[in-house]
């Protein structure tokens, strides 16, 4: 259900825009919109830790997706747009080898260097800047497990059928994409971030996916009104 409210944007997130306006690319170069917000250190979308939703399911809810997560480790799991990378580290944390990547090249160094800062980091992680839709994929260890966050609705909904048919090409058969539904605003117009609902992932994902699990998170980042993510699990055909 969405949230009842329109929710107004904060300074931080009209300064974001404002950067999108600004570059001829519409955020599609590395060093365009998204890279300039990182420099200006304007990123009202990080939260400088693991998405609580993320941790809730891999750590409480995972029994009830139906897949061991040791299914998934001769793979690799795959974070676009990870930002500081905090989602990408805890996944790899589970065993899964993790790659995050970014458009922006100073969001990358941003997680490299939060990385680095963290004890007991992780060693089984790389960050790179890379671009979701034209990065060359692994051919010798596909990718097993996505999330996605906070990527979805950063795109113009036009890019929507173009995101799924990728995710297609990313995920193995059989292999998962993880993601966490935000903002679910209803018909709220303007963007990013650009309303979402269950039915715009379903609609461009479920000729190649099957969906195997979708629930309200109970826990959610601070500040989080309910009705505006959810959990949704999809594995490859």
């Amino acid at each position: 259900m969405a949230y009842s409210r329109p929710m107004q944007p904060t300074e931080a997130l009209l300064k974001v825009r404002q950067f999108l306006q600004e570059d001829p690319t519409e955020g599609q170069s590395a060093t365009g919109g998204w890279d300039q917000a990182w420099k200006a250190e304007t990123t009202p979308w990080d939260a400088g830790d693991v998405q609580p939703a993320l941790r809730e399911l891999l750590d409480e809810k995972w029994s009830e997706v139906g897949v061991s997560l040791d299914e998934l480790k001769d793979g690799k799991a795959l974070v676009a747009g990870c930002g500081r990378g905090c989602d990408a580290a805890f996944i790899a944390t589970h065993g899964i080898d993790t790659l995050g990547i970014d458009l922006s090249p100073t969001a990358v160094e941003v997680a490299k260097k939060h990385l680095s800062s963290q004890p007991d980091a992780p060693t089984n992680i790389t960050f790179e800047a890379a671009d979701f839709f034209a990065f060359p994929l692994p051919s010798n260890k596909p990718f097993s497990f996505a999330f996605d966050y906070t990527f979805f609705c950063a795109l113009p909904p036009l890019w929507r059928e173009k995101w799924g048919n990728r995710y297609a090409e990313v995920v193995r058969p059989g292999g998962l994409l993880v993601c966490l539904a935000f903002p679910i605003d209803g018909d709220r117009e303007g963007g990013p971030p650009y309303s979402v609902s269950e039915e715009a992932y379903d609609k461009v994902l479920l000729a190649n996916f099957d969906k195997v699990y979708s629930k309200q998170p109970t826990k959610m980042a601070e500040g989080r009104e309910p009705g505006r993510d959810r959990m949704i699990v999809y594995r490859r055909k």
